[in-house]
């Protein structure tokens, strides 16, 4: 790892997290469980005694999460200690501070569901290459990888791509695409982030959004004579094994 990378990384709540979030408390964790209700519980196994991974964990926010909903067997995993420390003080349990690719090559646990929020645009493409493949590899037969990532595509993603000196590479429809069918795996869903309803500000938020999108895809469809495309700062892809 660089060296840069390393001393951030250390201090990652402490000099990033803390700056845009402020401190992670229970209230604010079940404060985005509508988002992540909406984005990502219909992409989860039926089963909850399903064996589910976060890599690139940070404080547990998402296992916290599955726990609520009632997976039991839901690990994180994270090089940041600060981070793990933070979570474990919350009471959130099966968080492991070790380097991904290193648990990933010695884990013998096949996983039905592995997911990486905010992650993987922090390696090199040559590194993203060996994740995706140790990842298939962690998977069990019919398992299923989430990842979300900036969206190169994404109307206002430069805020989130360059907010974070780590960041190494956005994504686009087609660039997850053509890596998912050149690390062993058989096809991929892209879907958008965005606004999300669960309140009167939110949805007004939402369907703005929406109107903003379609005048998007008019211009689009005038320059190049196709209006799709996902146009969140980030996008989340679904892949299966």
């Amino acid at each position: 790892m660089e060296k840069f990378k390393e001393i951030l990384y250390t201090n990652y709540v402490s000099t990033h997290n803390k700056t845009l979030y402020g401190e992670l408390t229970v209230a604010k964790m079940e404060g985005i469980s509508p988002v992540l209700d909406f984005h990502f519980k219909r992409h989860l196994p039926a089963d909850k005694n399903a064996f589910l991974l976060d890599i690139g964990c940070g404080d547990g926010n998402f296992i916290y999460w599955l726990n609520k909903m009632g997976y039991k067997n839901a690990f994180g995993i994270d090089i940041s200690a600060e981070q793990i420390e933070k979570g474990r003080k919350l009471g959130i349990n099966n968080l492991i501070c070790d380097d991904l690719l290193k648990y990933l090559n010695e884990n013998k646990q096949k996983f039905d569901f592995i997911i990486a929020r905010d992650v993987i645009e922090h390696f090199t493409r040559n590194e993203v290459f060996e994740i995706l493949m140790l990842v298939n590899k962690n998977l069990t037969d019919k398992g299923r990888f989430v990842m979300q990532v900036p969206n190169g595509q994404g109307i206002y993603y430069t805020s989130v791509f360059y907010g974070d000196y780590t960041h190494e590479m956005a994504y686009t429809i087609t660039s997850v695409n053509q890596i998912i069918l050149n690390t062993g795996y058989s096809k991929s869903a892209c879907y958008p982030t965005g606004p999300v309803p669960h309140g009167l500000v939110s949805t007004i938020r939402y369907y703005l959004w929406k109107t903003k999108v379609a005048r998007h895809k008019f211009w689009k469809m005038v320059e190049t004579g196709n209006p799709n495309g996902i146009f969140t700062q980030n996008l989340i892809a679904v892949i299966d094994k």
